[in-house]
């Protein structure tokens, strides 16, 4: 019998957000930027500003916060280029690759918590980047329809409880 002691040795984990869907989402936010802040001139500093602050929180320290404040930067950066007139076609795009921005930021940092930034997360982060892409498509289009619907003289208001029906069912048929 022998009495061999066995030694053990400790693993550091890295904790920091994932690289591929930090960089998803800083390339998001560029385009949610680059899709409003030049229609209007205040825009300019929330949108720049709010990639700044967003790629701040995955690529220096993992900060929820400031995750979720630069995609807030971006969205003021919308709404403000809504207020000077932008299409609407600009604006949906611009708000869903702001959206996208926040969900990939933040699935980049509970990853990282979770199981580490240097365990194999590719393929968990293309599938959840593809399928937070195609949602965002489908809600741009949507909500295209419904401008487009909306804009033909139609009560505002009609359209707009219409389509929160809409929601209601579906939510009703999936449980």
């Amino acid at each position: 019998m022998s009495t061999e002691t066995e030694e053990f040795s400790t693993v550091t984990v890295d904790h920091s957000p994932t690289r591929l869907s930090s960089i998803a989402a800083v390339v998001a936010a560029v385009v949610a930027a680059v899709t409003s802040a030049p229609f209007a001139l205040y825009a300019i500093p929330l949108g720049f500003g709010g990639i700044a602050v967003l790629a701040s929180g995955l690529f220096m320290g993992s900060s929820r916060l400031r995750v979720t404040m630069g995609a807030a930067g971006l969205f003021l950066s919308v709404l403000i280029a809504g207020l000077f007139g932008t299409g609407p076609e600009i604006l949906l795009v611009s708000a869903a690759a702001t959206i996208l921005a926040w969900n990939f930021g933040q699935n980049a940092i509970s990853l990282g918590e979770q199981i580490g930034s240097s365990s194999r997360t590719r393929r968990n982060e293309i599938i959840h980047a593809s399928a937070a892409t195609i949602v965002a498509m489908v809600a741009t289009g949507v909500g295209y329809g419904v401008y487009l619907v909306g804009s033909d003289g139609r009560p505002m208001a009609a359209i707009g409880m219409l389509s929160l029906a809409l929601v209601f069912l579906i939510w009703a048929i999936r449980t």
